[in-house]
């Protein structure tokens, strides 16, 4: 368990599973390190550890592949001048990684056909794409306006922090998409 592995000689275990809590429940370093009456410096290194377990941990990564139905929903999103896309598959939602391999043919598809007609495109901001597991091709059904519940919820939880840049964003988005698909029980129960 990795609160145990971060145990250290001079903040005792008691307290490392509150800064969890907090973390769980999407504290910022500075609020925690109030309530914790610790550091925000302990409190981000502590942070950046239970990010990157979290990560590493968690199965969010969006293979096409591995999916059952034939039909997903591509959206587009721009968040600080950085723009990415995400997946809806099942009422769940994949951060897409430019470079993830298994993903390849679908950045072609997006490069090629719809990155153009997405930014031009006055009011759609997602694309219906029908993926042929047989021939493992693409072909796009249409343009549509999808929820805008997850894109607040990303803008409002990716505000929250100072340093997002275009070197260290992927893990903040797809750190996003882990909550926003997973239950903070859950989390909080089943430490990582």
């Amino acid at each position: 368990m990795i609160l145990k592995n971060l145990n250290s000689t001079k903040i005792e275990l008691t307290k490392i599973e509150e800064i969890y809590k907090y973390f769980i429940y999407d504290f910022t370093a500075s609020d925690t390190a109030k309530k914790v009456n610790l550091s925000r410096q302990t409190i981000n290194k502590y942070y950046k550890d239970f990010r990157n377990s979290l990560l590493n941990k968690t199965q969010n990564r969006f293979n096409i592949k591995n999916v059952e139905q034939e039909c997903i929903i591509l959206n587009s999103y721009s968040f600080n001048k950085i723009n990415f896309y995400y997946i809806e598959d099942k009422n769940n939602y994949y951060f897409l990684d430019i470079d993830d391999s298994k993903n390849k043919k679908l950045f072609i598809l997006i490069e090629e056909e719809i990155e153009n007609k997405l930014k031009n495109h006055k009011k759609a901001n997602a694309v219906k794409i029908l993926y042929n597991k047989n021939r493992d091709s693409y072909f796009i059904l249409g343009y549509i306006n999808s929820s805008k519940n997850i894109n607040d919820y990303i803008s409002q939880r990716l505000k929250k922090f100072r340093g997002i840049n275009k070197n260290n964003y992927k893990r903040y988005i797809e750190e996003t998409f882990i909550r926003y698909n997973t239950n903070k029980s859950h989390l909080l129960n089943n430490p990582f």
